[in-house]
């Protein structure tokens, strides 16, 4: 899955940043993403499917091939932990 660096809520990230307005209401649907991704992925996992996330973030140019290299390294070994 790719999620976006926003919507999804992705800590850390100088792409996630609460609006100045409104930040009740973003908060609120930021997190309810989350908990619907949680929910999801759970499952996802209890299908029998491994799941693997990207966030937008580390599509960027400056860090594209190492997360490409690390995603074909998830691909071969198994470790979908990340």
């Amino acid at each position: 899955q790719i999620h976006g660096c926003f919507w999804h809520g992705h800590e850390g990230c100088k792409y996630f940043v609460i609006p100045k307005t409104r930040k009740e209401w973003w908060t609120e649907k930021i997190n309810k993403t989350k908990f619907n991704d949680s929910e999801n992925e759970g499952k996802l996992e209890k299908l029998g499917w491994k799941i693997i996330i990207i966030f937008e973030c580390e599509l960027k140019p400056n860090v594209r091939n190492k997360t490409l290299h690390n995603l074909l390294t998830a691909i071969k070994f198994g470790n979908t932990n990340n």
